[in-house]
């Protein structure tokens, strides 16, 4: 059962803004303070050896006390302490952000990876029949790290829209400007009640798990399976030819649940004031 729209928007605003802790400015100096800290009074000689050592033993093991799940080793062509964490306020809703820290030049950088807006955070609540956010967590923390193998993709394949698939869901929006991911809504095609463009990508995951709290957490199952889903999916074409909407912007289209749930609203005024 769908949850009022007016009651889902109302509660992520008040859930998103509610854990100030969680805010980026306070989490990302949270984070660099660690680094800083134990950078400062490292007296080796500050080759690669070492500073990787540094980070395996000393950063990394403060940065999990904090709850995080630091990664120390190569990715991609560099490597060094990389990190992805959280943040939510009722502004920008739920944010991942990318810190990484690489060795030998010691460069630090933080940026937001993907972001799941206040809307598609209140469609999520409202499509799944639940009112607070604790209860989505399972879907949007999932998509955080399966948008982490798709915004890959996407850079390849050069989407401007972008699908980023879930357990139960399909959270739907844009490629940023400078390739990060911006989901704006959250749509579930098997229920949504009339046909979408959308609905044969989503298909193309119903294979996925059911993943667990744990797996989730740990992220690396789900990054695996994505990662051979994907290129099982390649072999015969791209995403982008077998849906080429990805290549045109993004447009918002009008949700027909809001409309039934403003005709009944109208009804109820118009049964009240009626003598």
């Amino acid at each position: 059962m769908f949850v009022d729209p007016r009651v889902a928007h109302g509660r992520a605003r008040f859930d998103l803004s509610r854990s100030p802790r969680l805010l980026a400015e306070e989490r990302r100096w949270e984070i660099s303070d660690v680094i800083t800290q134990c950078l400062d009074h490292f007296t080796g000689v500050r080759n690669r050896r070492n500073l990787m050592r540094l980070l395996e033993r000393q950063v990394a093991p403060k940065l999990t006390r904090l709850g995080l799940d630091p990664y120390v080793g190569a990715l991609g062509q560099v490597e060094g302490l990389f990190i992805n964490f959280s943040t939510m306020s009722a502004e920008h809703g739920l944010r991942e952000f990318q810190l990484q820290l690489t060795v030998p030049e010691l460069v630090l950088r933080s940026f937001a990876s993907s972001t799941i807006k206040p809307h598609a955070v209140a469609r999520c609540m409202q499509r799944n029949g639940v009112v607070s956010l604790a209860e989505i967590e399972h879907e949007t923390s999932a998509a955080f790290v399966l948008a982490r193998v798709l915004r890959m993709l996407a850079v390849v394949e050069k989407w401007k829209q972008v699908g980023v698939p879930t357990a139960k869901g399909l959270f739907v929006g844009t490629m940023t400007d400078g390739d990060d991911i911006c989901l704006n809504t959250y749509i579930r095609p098997a229920i949504g009640g009339r046909p979408s463009r959308w609905d044969g990508f989503a298909a193309l995951f119903d294979a996925m798990p059911a993943w667990s709290a744990h797996q989730i957490r740990q992220g690396s199952d789900l990054l695996q399976w994505m990662v051979n889903h994907i290129v099982a999916l390649r072999e015969s074409a791209s995403l982008c030819q077998r849906f080429p909407f990805l290549l045109q912007p993004y447009r918002s289209t009008d949700d027909p649940q809001d409309a039934t749930w403003h005709a009944a609203r109208a009804s109820e005024r118009a049964d009240a004031q009626s003598p």
